[in-house]
C-alpha cells in the first residue's frame, strides 16, 4: 500500500516466523482484574467506584441489552476498550469522549462475561482510581429489535448531518453522533409487517468520516458506506429475520475455489471488527474495506495464488490456518493469531517490484523459496512507493504453501485504496494439489413460509440431491427451541429441480420460526435458514382486497366507523377519514409502489401494494 496519510511507512520483510514491532496507545487485553465480576442494574446504572489504570472489569451481560460504559469522572487521561472474557479482538473502543476520559455504548451480541479494559494513555498503568459508570438498558418493545449504528472515523461529530428513521409512514426520528465518538448504536423497536425507511441528510461537513448500518441479529440490513448517498437510502418490510453474514465480515466468508474474477465492489468494513492488533499481521490493524473467502485442498500438493487488480490498484492480503478438515467459518471466525501468509506492499512498491500491481503466494520469480510449510510465516508488511527490497526478495509475494488434502483456510482480500476496481484470482497448483469443489448433497435454492389463511404454507425448492431421505419440518416460538412438527420425503439422488410444499394447520398465535431439518441416507444432516410468519392474536379479521391491486382496494373490517390514514413509503398523505367494512378507497392516480395504510383505532398498520 502507499504512503499512510501520517507519513510513510517503514518496510518490513517478516521471514521464518520473524516478528514486527508496532507501537499502539492501547493495552493489550491481559492485564490485571479488578474485584469480582459484576450484575450491572437493568434498567438502571451501576458504578464500579475504583478502576486503575491497566485494570479491566468483567461484567455479566445479557445479550439484547445496551451497555454505556464511562470513566468521565476519572482525573487521568482514560481509554476503554471491550473483550468477550472469552477471547478475541476488541469488539467496542473509545478514547477522549468526555474531554480526556472515555465512554462507550454497546448493545450486546451475546449472554457471557464482558471484558472492559481502562487504560491509562499511553498505556501505562496507574495507582489513581477511575469510577467506571456502567448504564444498563433494555431493548424496545416489538416483534423484534433493529439496531442503528452511525460511524464517524475522526470522532469530530457529524455536525448537522443526521440519519432519518420512519416506520409505517410516521414524521423521521433523528439520530446523530457528537464529537469524541467513534461510533453510537441506537435500538429500535420494530414489528413484523412494518415498513422501514431511512433517509440521510448530508448538511454536515468531512461526509468521507461518516457512514452508517441497520442490523438484526449482528448481521447488516444495510450499509451506507462511505461518503453515505443523501435522501432515502433504505425501504424494507420488516419480517425480523436476520440476514446471512455479510461477505465484509469473516462470518460471511465464501468458499472458492477455482480462478475466479471477483468485482469486490463493497464499500464499507462489514459490521464486526475481525482485523485488530492480535491477527493482523502485516496488514493495518485498521480495516478496511475488503472480503473473506476459505479454501480446502482436496488434495495435497503445492499451492500458490495471485490477486491481479483490474488497474493500477492497491490489494492487500492474508491467510490464516491451517485448520482441522471440516472446519466452517463459524467456529474459527474472527481468526486468533497472526497469519501465516500476508503481503500488504503498496501497489506502486509491487509494481516497481515486479512490473505489475499484482501480488500473491508463490510465484516462479518473485517467491523464494516458491513453496513452504505452513508452519513457516512469511510476511511483507506495509511499505513506501519505492520498493526497499532487494532481489531475490520482490515487494508484493512471499512463498506459497505446501497443503495436505482437507487442510482449511481463511483468505482476507482488502482493497487498501478503497477505490473497489475489482480484481481476478488465480490459482497456483503443482505437485498434485487441487482444491475441493465438491458440491453439498442436497443444494437448496428456495425456502420460504407464509400465511395461507389460518394455516403456514412451506415451500422449497432443491437443484441437486445425492442420499437425500428427508427433511423434517421443524417449528420454534423463539426461535430457539425448535420442535418437529412433520417429515416430507427428500428425492435421494436427483441432479434436476425439486420442488417441496408442507402446510402447517395449527401455528402458534404470533410469531412462528420455521427451519428443515435435511437428513442423509447415513444419518448426516443439516439446518436450512430460518423463516418467519406471524399470524394475527385477535379474531377480528381486517383486509385489504384485492392485495396487490390496482385501481381501487375495499376493507373488511369490525363494524362501525373507524378513522383511518393512507401514506406512501415516504411519508406523504394519500387517503385520510372514516372507514367502515366494505369502504373502498380509490387508488386511480396513485403511482405503483407501497402504501401504509394505518388504523390507529384498530391498532393495525397494514400494507398495500399497488400494481
Amino acid at each position: 500500500m502507499p504512503a499512510s496519510p501520517i507519513g510513510l511507512r517503514i518496510a518490513l520483510l517478516l521471514l521464518a516466523s520473524g516478528s514486527a514491532a508496532w507501537v499502539f496507545p492501547q493495552c493489550g487485553n491481559d492485564n490485571v482484574q479488578t474485584g469480582t465480576a459484576v450484575t450491572p442494574n437493568c434498567p438502571g446504572t451501576t458504578t464500579i467506584s475504583c478502576v486503575q489504570g491497566g485494570q479491566y472489569a468483567l461484567v455479566n451481560v445479557v445479550a439484547g441489552n445496551t451497555y454505556t460504559f464511562s470513566t468521565c469522572g476519572a482525573t487521568f487521561d482514560t481509554q476503554i476498550t471491550l473483550y468477550n472474557n472469552t477471547g478475541g479482538p476488541s469488539i467496542g473502543y473509545n478514547d477522549d469522549a468526555c474531554g480526556l476520559q472515555s465512554t462507550v455504548t454497546w448493545t450486546a451480541t451475546f449472554t457471557g462475561q464482558l471484558r472492559v479494559l481502562v487504560d491509562q494513555y499511553f498505556c501505562t498503568n496507574g495507582t489513581t482510581c477511575a469510577p467506571l459508570e456502567i448504564t444498563c438498558t433494555t431493548p424496545p418493545a416489538g416483534d423484534c429489535v433493529y439496531t442503528l449504528i452511525l460511524f464517524d472515523s475522526f470522532s469530530d461529530g457529524w455536525g448537522t448531518s443526521f440519519v432519518g428513521v420512519s416506520i409505517n409512514g410516521s414524521p423521521f426520528t433523528n439520530y446523530t453522533i457528537g464529537v469524541g465518538f467513534a461510533s453510537v448504536s441506537y435500538q429500535i423497536g420494530v414489528n413484523i409487517g412494518d415498513i422501514v425507511v431511512l433517509n440521510y441528510d448530508a448538511s454536515g461537513t468531512w461526509q468521507t468520516d461518516n457512514s452508517y448500518s441497520l442490523l438484526l441479529g449482528g448481521a447488516a440490513l444495510f450499509n451506507s458506506g462511505s461518503p453515505p448517498a443523501a435522501g432515502i437510502s433504505f425501504t424494507s418490510t420488516v419480517d425480523c429475520q436476520p440476514p446471512p453474514p455479510a461477505q465484509e465480515d469473516c462470518l460471511g466468508a465464501t468458499t472458492v475455489c477455482s480462478n475466479v474474477a471477483i468485482s469486490n465492489n463493497t464499500n464499507n468494513e462489514g459490521n464486526i471488527a475481525d482485523i485488530d492488533a492480535s491477527n493482523s499481521g502485516c496488514l493495518d490493524t485498521q480495516e478496511y474495506q475488503g472480503t473473506w473467502y476459505i479454501f480446502s485442498p482436496s488434495s495435497s500438493g503445492d499451492l500458490g495464488l495471485s490477486i491481479a487488480p483490474q488497474g493500477p490498484d492497491d490489494y492487500d492480503w492474508a491467510i490464516w490456518g491451517p485448520y482441522p478438515p471440516g472446519t466452517t467459518a463459524a467456529s474459527v471466525c474472527p481468526p486468533s493469531g497472526q497469519p501465516i501468509r500476508c503481503a500488504a506492499s503498496s501497489g506502486d512498491a509491487t509494481f516497481n517490484s515486479t512490473g505489475s500491481y499484482a501480488t500473491g503466494m508463490g510465484h516462479l520469480t518473485f517467491s523464494p523459496p516458491r513453496f513452504a510449510s505452513p508452519m513457516v510465516s512469511y510476511g511483507i508488511p506495509a511499505t513506501t512507493n519505492i520498493c526497499p527490497l532487494v532481489a531475490p526478495q520482490y515487494c508484493g509475494w512471499v512463498p506459497g504453501l505446501q497443503v495436505t488434502a482437507g487442510q482449511v483456510y481463511l483468505l482476507y482480500i482488502s482493497n487498501w485504496t478503497q477505490s473497489s476496481v475489482g480484481f481476478g484470482l488465480d490459482w497456483t497448483l503443482e505437485n498434485g494439489a487441487s482444491l475441493d469443489c465438491t458440491v453439498l448433497p442436497v443444494e437448496l435454492v428456495h425456502f420460504t413460509a407464509e400465511a395461507m389463511g389460518p394455516d403456514a404454507l412451506l415451500t422449497w425448492r432443491t437443484a441437486s440431491e445425492h442420499g437425500c431421505s428427508h427433511f423434517e419440518v421443524q417449528r420454534s416460538e423463539d426461535a430457539e427451541n425448535f420442535g418437529p412438527i412433520g417429515t416430507v420425503a427428500g428425492a435421494g439422488d436427483s441432479q434436476t429441480l425439486q420442488e417441496y410444499t408442507f402446510v402447517d394447520t395449527d401455528p402458534f398465535p404470533g410469531i412462528n420460526y420455521y427451519r428443515l431439518k435435511q437428513v442423509d441416507l447415513d444419518g448426516d444432516h443439516e439446518h436450512t435458514v430460518v423463516r418467519t410468519v406471524h399470524f394475527p392474536r385477535t379474531t377480528d379479521a381486517i383486509l385489504l382486497l384485492p392485495n396487490p391491486g390496482t385501481a381501487s382496494f375495499s376493507l373488511s373490517l369490525p363494524a362501525g366507523l373507524h378513522p383511518i390514514t393512507v401514506m406512501d413509503v415516504t411519508g406523504r398523505l394519500m387517503h385520510s377519514g372514516p372507514a367502515w367494512n366494505g369502504a373502498t378507497i380509490d387508488t386511480y392516480d396513485w403511482p405503483r409502489g407501497t402504501y401504509l395504510v394505518r388504523l390507529p383505532e384498530l391498532g393495525e398498520c397494514l400494507r398495500w401494494v399497488k400494481e
